[in-house]
């Protein structure tokens, strides 16, 4: 038996779903009393998952058939189209603010978060927190 693997890819991936649903096959025949089913079944079960888990099959070792994924053919290899998209930049600016903000006293416009210590405004993505009293600081002014 030659230890070489010949299987490999899709036709594992197929071969071990095969062997489950055989497997389910094979036990609902048994159970209802069709024995020559059921062993049938049972036998192709073990079959494909021997096929499936060791990556050799007789059949295609007896008929010099090699399914095993070379480097551009790999099932579980990300696309070339996937690492590009990977590559590309995802910086998005969007701008909450709009006409009808209006600058309060402290020439901050209304509605944004300042600093209860400082004043100075607390832009997204700050750290920031309360303090004793409650209020919400920069993690610096605390």
């Amino acid at each position: 038996m030659d230890s070489d693997k010949n299987v490999g890819g899709r036709d594992r991936l197929i071969r071990a779903v095969l062997a489950v649903v055989l497997t389910i096959v094979s036990l609902r025949w048994l159970r209802s009393g069709k024995r020559k089913r059921g062993l049938l079944a049972g036998i192709g079960a073990l079959g494909l998952g021997f096929n499936a888990s060791t990556g050799y099959c007789g059949f295609n070792d007896t008929f010099d058939i090699d399914t095993t994924a070379s480097e551009d053919d790999d099932v579980f290899a990300p696309d070339m189209d996937d690492e590009s998209a990977a590559d590309e930049s995802t910086d998005v600016s969007v701008d909450f603010t709009s006409a009808d903000d209006t600058e309060t006293a402290n020439g901050h416009a209304s509605g944004e978060l300042t600093c209860a210590v400082c004043e100075d405004p607390i832009v997204p993505g700050e750290r920031r927190g309360p303090n004793d009293d409650g209020a919400i600081v920069h993690e610096t002014c605390e």
